[in-house]
């Protein structure tokens, strides 16, 4: 799994690149995120268009960095919801939860 970082529209994208179905895929993503949020940025949006899988591995790091950009005014949003990973955040009711574009 893999995450590329780029600016659009004063809004800082990150393209997930991968299933985030394992440990290595979460510290991946947390680790971006991580590194955005450190840099000072307070919104953030996580294109999910290639990613196919998704399990508690990347649903907890979702929620972590939800909170963590909620407890700086900021908002963690995702875009691009398909298949399973749709499914999941309709059946976990995450789309209420996060902004979804």
């Amino acid at each position: 799994m893999q995450c590329n970082i780029k600016e659009n529209d004063g809004r800082t994208v990150i393209a997930v690149h991968g299933d985030l179905d394992n440990e290595q895929a979460a510290k991946a993503l947390r680790d971006t995120l991580s590194e955005i949020l450190t840099s000072g940025k307070k919104h953030a949006v996580i294109d999910m268009s290639l990613v196919e899988s998704i399990n508690s591995y990347g649903i907890g790091k979702l929620l972590l960095f939800y909170k963590k950009f909620k407890d700086v005014n900021g908002e963690l949003r995702v875009c691009s919801l398909k298949g399973h990973v749709k499914e999941v955040f309709e059946t976990l009711m995450l789309d209420r939860l996060f902004r979804v574009e």
